[in-house]
């Protein structure tokens, strides 16, 4: 009895079992809501896979696996996976922040070097994940288009348009725009429920944005608790918004910013170079499609805290796309 009373809370707290068996469709899902993964690559007649099992179980009852997704592989099984992730024996612990590998380990049954391999895992920030995302993707870019994506950044630090942008303490301005579905949102509105998040994001296309909208969808629990209302914004047609919000699960309103009109009322927005515009091309990214006009303009990705009296409370503009707020700092501004 005492059992199943136990089993019934890990379901309704929604941690899954160590145990669970392996869905390839379920692992991508986890990966593309950018959840905080474990593989364990285990067999039935492997001891080793056994100790381990024992120790995860121990971890789960604790409470040091509520924030991770657990998926155990059957290593006589899931040899197609086990290629894919080139996994070469049972034993073998991955981990993963959404479709980035942060770690792996073989072998080991010790509890305290699990309890490190989880804990480095769940201390992981958004900052963390897009630092590791960021060298996966020098790895794969020519220098040469790494360079002009650069030299694009540098020309937008040296013209300063963060530090022109909003800042702590100004009004926000207020605005009302469509959200994927075509409803109407008005910031006035938004800020009588409590104090709003803003992000403003690049597109779709862009893989750090699809990071951080994802991330702060695992925290709007969070930020929901303290009355907050979280809103992104983007210059990319409903459409393409509707789509993304499907795939990553996304429970927050998505705004549509035509001609990214709002983005230049907060000082962010920027022309596309026609070096970077040719990177972007050759990489399938076009502008003109996506956003229904020819300007190739963007805005610097924002997040933006603005309190009940209209006030900004807290601004993060970076010129670098690699960079974003984390929503630990977010949360400490609404505390």
């Amino acid at each position: 009895m005492k059992f199943l009373i136990f089993l019934s809370v890990l379901i309704l707290s929604g941690i899954v079992l160590a145990d669970t068996p392996f869905n390839i469709d379920k692992f991508h899902a986890s990966q593309e809501a950018g959840e905080k993964i474990l593989l364990h690559f285990h067999a039935d007649w492997c001891p080793t896979c056994k100790a381990q099992k024992k120790v995860l179980a121990q971890f789960e009852s604790s409470g040091n696996l509520n924030k991770i997704k657990v998926y155990a592989v059957d290593y006589d099984k899931e040899t197609d996976f086990e290629k894919e992730m080139k996994v070469t024996a049972q034993s073998t612990f991955i981990t993963f922040f959404g479709k980035v590998e942060v770690e792996r380990n073989s072998g080991v049954t010790n509890s305290d070097k699990i309890k490190t391999l989880i804990a480095n895992l769940s201390n992981m920030t958004l900052s963390d994940q897009l630092v590791l995302m960021q060298k996966l993707s020098l790895e794969k870019i020519p220098p040469e288009a790494v360079k002009i994506m650069k030299d694009a950044t540098d020309k937008l630090r040296s013209e300063q348009l963060a530090l022109k942008a909003l800042k702590v303490g100004q009004k926000m301005p207020d605005f009302t725009l469509p959200d994927a579905n075509g409803k109407n949102l008005n910031l006035k509105t938004l800020l009588k429920n409590g104090p709003v998040i803003l992000i403003f994001y690049r597109g779709s296309w862009c893989p750090y944005c699809n990071a951080q909208l994802s991330n702060y969808q695992q925290h709007l629990g969070d930020f929901k608790s303290k009355g907050a209302n979280l809103v992104a914004i983007s210059p990319e047609k409903p459409d393409l918004a509707v789509l993304m919000a499907e795939k990553k699960k996304l429970e927050f309103p998505i705004l549509t910013d035509k001609n990214n009109t709002l983005a230049k009322k907060f000082g962010l927005v920027f022309a596309v170079t026609p070096e970077l515009k040719q990177i972007y091309t050759n990489f399938g990214i076009d502008l003109e499609k996506s956003q229904g006009n020819a300007d190739w303009r963007l805005p610097i990705p924002a997040t933006y805290v603005v309190g009940k009296d209209g006030k900004i409370t807290y601004a993060h503009v970076d010129p670098d796309y690699t960079k974003r707020a984390n929503p630990e700092e977010i949360m400490a501004v609404l505390k």
